[in-house]
């Protein structure tokens, strides 16, 4: 799999959305989509062959302490033309990475990765924070205000070439290839230069390119390379006085500010460096042991989301229940604990929406080994879900409520369906649509409002996922008409390039090893769940975050509270 297909397949959608989007098709196309696209009329016409125009979607994701963050869905065009520009200068790329010494947060390709830029895992980050920071007596704590949404494109040839050459050399050239990317980025959302968008890998890149530059110019404002490290866009920087630590807050807010960013002052400090600790809730939650069978174990999971509440209530800007939930996704829940553990998810997704993705894996994986899954408890749960956030397009509850819906055969109130396709959303509706034509809803939903995305124009417009799925499988009242008539989207019809898979599955937290029934001399998954060590038979998927870390990181601080 060379750069370009990893970044298209494993890099472009956000990690936040159910696995039936894929990228798979278009990545394993991209080289023939590329050849088709260049040939066009209107690509030989330009100096240089660059994707129209386009909008990205817009995909809000629920984030702790009611939070909101909003991701994005570019148009595959644009996406691809951008990983292009990037794989083209990879070398250069990672050249200008190099410079940096503060960096703890390079994206790499490896090949063992869930993302196709991987960073390193923020497990390593307390133990190097405590390694760097030990004989100094205190330690500047800070980060980048809203980090991704600020970025000046403009300011990405700035960064990799420097401020004055770029000013002086605006060309797209091989030599100024950050010009590419300023280009490349900007023709993904409309030709805007603020902002880069949250979800793809392609922007952890660039957005590391030009917190590298920052890195340069602080080091050559303090004469020396800090201390410390910074983290995407969180800095720990070590210092024996408080008087050096403000001049290098000083001089980082500068530095800052010749690339159009600000200091996030409010997550801003400078305090003695005993005081750094890692989060006491993980150590509470990672601590407590549950028994593995029995009727201690149900009493055991009570206790368990007890604590984590309490938990949660103390710590309400952290993710406190995903972890918890994980963690509890590493026992196995025996067939007589199971129904008040289903009422604990259900309780935990009502309070804490940010959950839902988990819930939804851990329902998947009882379900397929047969637990009895309450399809009467989990309808209310999800149709009282939908009715509450479709209104206020909260795209990630309504997604998750109706993937389970889909998933567990669940029961969609007619009300709902309604509201549903009301929604702003590629995504949501398109499961709503897959629902209508496997016969899974109350009632049909009405295709009034989608007649408009028969066209060409609403290809380059924010549902152009919607547009083109519903219009190639013919759902939604729609047609390919207008998908045939536009030669870059056809391209991809002709090679069945599609962003929308029916069958698609949840990766189960833990399956039966495989050659676990045989071994055991048992006929039936039912039967293995009844034997006494269960962690002999069973093997558990790593459930891990976009940075190989069982905690989020709040790496894109553009968290809008609602």
């Amino acid at each position: 799999m060379d750069r370009i297909e990893r970044l298209l397949r494993l890099g472009y959608l956000p990690s936040q959305l159910p696995p039936c989007f894929t990228t798979s098709t278009l990545a394993a196309s991209h080289a023939l989509l590329l050849a088709s696209w260049s040939a066009l009329p209107a690509a030989k016409a330009g100096k240089i062959t660059k994707a129209p125009s386009a909008k990205a979607e817009v995909f809000s994701v629920a984030r702790a302490g009611h939070l909101r963050r909003s991701t994005s869905l570019p148009n595959p065009v644009a996406q691809t033309y951008l990983s292009l520009a990037i794989v083209a200068n990879w070398a250069s790329i990672v050249r200008h990475f190099r410079r940096s010494r503060l960096s703890a947060s390079h994206p790499r390709f490896r090949r063992d990765a869930k993302r196709a830029a991987s960073l390193p895992s923020m497990q390593t980050l307390f133990e190097r924070r405590l390694l760097l920071g030990a004989g100094y007596r205190f330690v500047l704590r800070t980060d980048v205000s809203r980090f991704f949404p600020t970025v000046y494109t403009h300011s990405i040839p700035w960064a990799v070439h420097g401020k004055a050459v770029a000013k002086k050399n605006r060309s797209v050239t091989p030599k100024y290839f950050g010009n590419l990317l300023d280009l490349a980025v900007r023709q993904c959302q409309d030709e805007q230069t603020f902002g880069l968008p949250i979800g793809p890998d392609t922007s952890h890149i660039i957005a590391e390119c030009i917190a590298t530059a920052v890195d340069i110019d602080l080091t050559k404002k303090l004469r020396a390379s800090p201390v410390g490290f910074r983290y995407v866009d969180d800095y720990y920087l070590f210092f024996e006085t408080y008087a050096a630590a403000e001049a290098a807050l000083a001089s980082l807010v500068r530095c800052l500010k010749e690339y159009e960013l600000q200091i996030n002052f409010e997550k801003t400090k400078i305090c003695r460096t005993e005081e750094l600790r890692e989060d006491t809730w993980t150590h509470a939650l990672r601590s407590f042991t549950i028994a593995p069978d029995g009727q201690r174990q149900r009493s055991d999971i009570n206790h368990y989301f007890d604590v984590a509440r309490d938990l949660a209530g103390t710590h309400e800007d952290e993710s406190v229940m995903v972890y918890a939930l994980r963690r509890a996704g590493s026992v196995i829940v025996r067939t007589e604990n199971w129904a008040p553990f289903e009422a604990q998810l259900c309780l935990v997704a009502a309070a804490h929406p940010v959950t839902l993705q988990t819930v939804a894996r851990l329902l998947s994986t009882y379900a397929r080994l047969g637990y009895p899954i309450s399809k009467s408890r989990l309808s209310r749960l999800i149709n009282s879900l939908i009715s509450e956030h479709a209104p206020l397009e909260h795209h990630s509850e309504v997604v998750w409520s109706l993937w389970m819906c889909k998933e567990l055969g669940l029961a969609l109130t007619p009300a709902n369906v309604d509201i549903v396709a009301e929604m702003n959303s590629s995504v949501c509706i398109l499961i709503l649509l897959d629902m209508s034509s496997a016969g899974m809803l109350p009632k049909a939903p009405s295709h009034a409002r989608w007649k408009g995305l028969e066209s060409k124009d609403a290809l380059w417009e924010d549902l152009w996922m919607l547009s083109y799925e519903a219009g190639v499988r013919g759902w939604g009242g729609l047609s390919d008409v207008h998908v045939r008539t536009d030669p870059h989207f056809e391209a991809m019809r002709v090679r069945n390039v599609r962003f929308y898979e029916s069958a698609a599955s949840i990766t189960p937290l833990f399956a039966p090893k495989p050659n676990a029934l045989k071994q055991h001399n048992l006929q039936t998954v039912a039967q293995l769940l009844k034997l006494d060590d269960l962690d002999e038979v069973f093997e558990h998927e790593d459930e891990e975050d976009d940075y190989g870390s069982p905690i989020e990181t709040d790496e894109e601080d553009d968290d809008v509270e609602l």
